[in-house]
C-alpha cells in the first residue's frame, strides 16, 4: 500500500540530485549515517518541520548521571517532569510532558513501537542502561509526526540505536555512590572493516538499595549488534536483553507515615508469630525482556531511500507478595478459612512487529510513506507460591487466567513542498490506524473479561515553516488524532458496568526559532484541546496502574520558552520555562485543574570548561505546585520544589573521572502522589535528599 501510494507521487516531482555527502557524514565511502537515519526518519523531525522538539546525542547521553534511567536524563528538557519511585534514579521511573501521563508518550526504538501494547506505558526499568546503547534520543512535544504504536497525546520519544564506530574500541565504566548504588559496564566493537562489517557488544550491571527502604534494584542488560554497510545498502541484526529484580515501591506512603519517616515503605509488612512487625524478604517485581530486530536500509537512487524492520520482543515477569490473613475463597478455594500466603501475579507476552517506509527528497520537496503491522499476544495469570494453611498447595495451579490479543495496523504518507528557494516549507501528514483487540478469561477478581474492541483513527497534521531570516524561522501547525483506551481502562469499565470511549486531541502550535553561532532561543505556543480525554482519577489499581475516566471537555494551553547562550568558548548557559493552564471544563462551565500538571516548569544549566580537561556543570530544575487528583482540593496539592545538581568531570585522556552531587540544596520534595477517592487514602512518593555518585570511565 505504501509503495503504491508513493510511486505515482514521486513521478510528479521534478528529480534533482541532492549531494547527500553534504548532509550526512560519509565514512569509508559508505553513507553510514544516511542509511541509519532512514530507519527513524519516519518518526523524526528537524528545524524544517513545524514541531517543538529537543534532542540528546550520543555524547550528551554519555555525560549524564549513570544512576539515571533514560527518562530521568530528559528532565532538563522543556515541559518535562521526571520522577523515580525508589528515589535514586534506578528502578521504576516515570515521565510527564506538558502534564500528560506516561501512556500519552509514544516511544519507538529504531522506528518500532516500544510501548506495552496493553498498558500503553514503557517500563524503563526493564531495559537498564539503555542510554549506553543509543546514538540519539529525540523528544517531540505535542502530537509530533506520524509514527507506529499508541497515539502521541502529549509527546513522542524516538530512540536510535548506536551507529558503529569507524575504528575498534573498548570502554569500561565503574560507578558507586549513595544508598549502596553501584554500576559496572563494558562495551566493545570491531569498528567498520574494509568489507563493511562490524560487531558491537555491551553489558551493564546496576544495583542500589534505594533511598526508600527496600526499594532495591538488581538490573542487568546485554546488547549485541552486527552490522554490514555497503555502498548503497546496509543490514543490521540487533539483540537486546534486560533483566530486573526490584523491591515493590508503587504503594507510596501516607502523609502521617511520611511525616514520621519519609523513607518508609509498607510493602511486605506483616505481623510475625511473636506479635512484632516483620517484613517478607522477597516482596519483589521481576521481569525479563528479549528484543530482536532485523533492519535493512537501501539507497535506491540519489534521492530515494527505503528501509524495512522486523522486530520480535519476548517478555516474562511476575511480582511476588506476602498477604496476611487472606481469604482463601478469593483464590478459588471453597472454604471460609483465612491464611497467610504468598501470591505471584504473572505475565508472559510475545510482540511481533514489522515496518517499511520509502523516502524521496529533492530540493523541491519530500515525500515519504510507510506501513506498519504488529501483533501482541499476552497472558496474565496468578499462582500461589505458599499457603500456610495448605502445605500441599499446588504451586502450578492458576487461580485466575486471562489473555489479550491485539492487532495494530497503520499506513502513513507525508509530504513537504519547499518554496521560495527552500525558505518556505509546507508540510502535510496523514495516517490511518486500525486496532483490533480481544480480551478473554477472568481477572484476579473473577470478573469475566471476554470482550472485543475495534478502533479506526485518521490522524492528520498540516503546517508550514518560513525561514524569515538567516538565523530565524516561524512555524505553525494544526493536528488531530485519536487514541484507544488501555487495558486497565477497559477492565475498570467492565467491572463497573460503565463505558469508556476513545479520546481525541486537536493540537494547534505556533512559534519562532532563532539559532546563531553563540545564541539560540525559541518560543512555542500550544493549544491542546481534548474531546473525551481519559483523565487519571488519582486512584491506582493493585498493580500500580492509573485508573482513568472520560472527561468530555478539557485542555492544556501554554507557552514554552527556551534559550542557549555561549558568551565565551568555555561557557554555555541554557534555560527553559513553560507556563501553562491545564483544565477540566465542568458541565456548569467551572474549571478544575488536571492532576499532576504544574502551571510552571523550568530548568537552567551552566556548563563551564574550567580548563581543557576540567568541566563543571550546574543544573537547576523548578516544578510548580500541582494537584494529585482532579478536584482542585488544596489538601491534595504537592508543593513546588527546586532541585539543584552539580557535576564535575576531569579527562586524563584514556581515563575520565566524573563526580555527581545531586540535590545539593537537600530539598525534601515529593514529585508524585495518588489519591483513592473510594477509600479516601493518599500515597506519596518522596524523592531522595542530597546524594552523590562517582564514575570512572576508561577507553582503549
Amino acid at each position: 500500500m505504501a509503495v503504491a501510494a508513493l510511486l505515482p507521487l514521486c513521478a510528479g516531482l521534478r528529480a534533482q540530485d541532492v549531494d547527500f555527502s553534504a548532509i550526512y557524514p560519509v565514512e569509508d565511502g559508505m553513507l553510514v549515517s544516511a542509511l541509519d537515519s532512514i530507519v527513524v526518519s519516519a518518526a523524526r523531525v528537524s528545524d524544517k518541520n513545524p514541531v517543538a522538539f529537543s534532542e540528546l546525542d550520543r555524547k550528551q547521553l554519555a555525560l549524564q548521571n549513570p544512576s539515571s534511567s533514560i527518562v530521568m536524563m530528559l528532565n532538563m528538557m522543556p515541559s518535562v517532569v521526571s520522577m523515580n519511585e525508589g528515589g535514586t534514579g534506578l528502578g521504576y521511573s516515570k515521565i510527564r510532558v506538558r502534564g500528560c501521563d506516561p501512556t500519552r508518550m509514544n516511544v519507538t526504538l529504531n522506528g518500532i513501537a516500544y510501548n506495552d501494547a496493553e498498558s500503553q506505558e514503557v517500563y524503563w526499568v526493564n531495559l537498564p542502561s539503555l542510554s549506553t546503547m543509543l546514538s540519539s534520543a529525540q523528544l517531540q512535544r505535542g502530537l509530533g509526526s506520524s509514527t507506529n504504536g499508541v497515539g502521541a497525546f502529549g509527546s513522542s520519544l524516538n530512540l536510535q540505536s548506536s551507529i558503529p564506530m569507524t575504528k575498534p574500541y573498548a570502554e569500561f565504566d565503574l560507578a558507586g555512590g549513595s544508598y549502596m548504588t553501584a554500576m559496572a559496564g563494558v562495551r566493545a566493537g570491531t569498528g567498520l572493516g574494509k568489507h563493511g562489517f562490524s560487531l558491537d557488544v555491551g553489558y551493564n550491571y546496576n544495583r542500589t538499595e534505594g533511598y526508600i527502604y527496600r526499594a532495591f534494584a538488581r538490573l542487568h542488560s546485554v546488547n549485541v549488534a552486527g552490522s554490514w554497510y555497503g555502498e548503497r545498502s546496509s543490514a543490521k541484526l540487533i539483540y537486546i536483553h534486560g533483566r530486573q529484580r526490584t523491591g515493590i515501591t508503587w504503594n507510596g506512603i501516607s502523609w502521617d507515615q511520611m511525616t514520621a519517616d519519609r523513607r518508609y515503605n509498607p510493602a511486605g509488612e506483616y505481623t510475625g508469630a511473636d506479635g512484632n512487625l516483620a517484613y517478607y524478604d522477597n516482596e519483589t517485581d521481576n521481569y525479563m525482556q528479549h528484543i530482536v530486530q532485523g533492519i535493512y536500509s537501501v539507497r535506491l537512487a540519489n534521492n530515494l531511500y527505503g528501509s524495512a524492520t522486523l522486530n520480535y520482543t519476548r517478555g516474562d515477569g511476575w511480582y511476588e507478595q506476602f498477604k496476611e490473613s487472606a481469604k482463601l475463597k478469593k483464590y478459588g478455594f471453597d472454604t471460609d478459612t483465612r491464611s497467610n500466603l504468598v501470591r505471584m501475579k504473572q505475565m508472559a507476552n510475545d510482540f511481533y512487529s514489522g515496518s517499511a517506509n520509502l523516502k524521496y527528497e529533492t530540493v523541491r520537496g519530500m515525500i515519504q510513506a510507510g506501513v506498519n503491522y504488529s501483533l501482541y499476544d499476552g497472558d496474565h495469570f496468578g499462582t500461589l507460591k505458599w499457603v500456610e494453611a495448605m502445605p500441599e498447595v499446588d504451586t502450578k495451579r492458576h487461580y485466575y487466567d486471562n489473555s489479550g490479543l491485539k492487532h495494530d495496523r497503520s499506513v502513513f504518507i507525508k509530504e513537504a513542498v519547499y518554496l521560495l528557494d527552500g525558505n518556505l516549507n509546507l508540510f502535510g501528514d496523514v495516517q490511518w490506524r486500525n486496532i483490533d483487540y480481544t480480551i478473554s478469561g477472568v481477572d484476579d477478581d473473577y470478573v469475566p473479561l471476554d470482550s472485543h474492541y475495534r478502533y479506526d483513527f485518521i490522524n492528520a497534521k498540516t503546517g508550514a515553516t518560513w525561514q524569515v531570516s538567516e538565523h530565524g524561522n516561524v512555524y505553525a501547525s494544526a493536528a488531530v488524532a485519536g487514541k484507544e483506551p488501555c487495558r486497565s481502562d477497559l477492565k475498570e469499565a467492565i467491572t463497573s458496568g460503565g463505558e469508556v470511549v476513545p479520546e481525541h486531541l486537536f493540537d494547534y502550535e505556533f512559534g519562532y526559532r532563532y539559532s546563531a553561532e553563540s545564541l539560540a532561543f525559541a518560543a512555542n505556543f500550544y493549544l491542546m484541546e481534548y474531546k473525551d480525554q481519559l483523565v487519571a482519577t488519582g486512584k491506582i489499581t493493585s498493580t500500580g496502574h492509573v485508573v482513568k475516566d472520560n472527561i468530555p471537555v478539557s485542555y492544556r494551553r501554554g507557552v514554552e520558552l527556551s534559550a542557549g547562550w555561549q558568551p565565551i568558548k568555555a561557557l554555555r548557559l541554557d534555560a527553559n520555562s513553560t507556563f501553562s493552564l491545564n483544565k477540566i471544563v465542568n458541565e456548569d462551565g467551572t474549571l478544575t485543574d488536571l492532576m499532576l500538571s504544574p502551571g510552571y516548569v523550568g530548568a537552567f544549566s551552566a556548563s563551564w570548561d574550567a580548563t581543557r580537561r576540567l568541566n563543571v556543570t550546574l543544573t537547576d530544575k523548578v516544578v510548580g505546585s500541582q494537584y494529585f487528583d482532579n478536584s482542585s482540593n488544596p489538601a491534595h496539592r504537592l508543593p513546588a520544589y527546586n532541585v539543584m545538581n552539580l557535576a564535575l568531570s576531569y579527562d586524563f585522556g584514556k581515563l575520565k573521572i566524573a563526580i555527581f552531587a545531586n540535590n545539593i540544596l537537600n530539598a525534601k520534595y515529593v514529585a508524585d502522589a495518588w489519591y483513592d477517592y473510594e477509600w479516601d487514602e493518599c500515597g506519596y512518593f518522596p524523592a531522595a535528599t542530597a546524594n552523590g555518585m562517582v564514575k570512572l570511565s576508561y577507553k582503549l
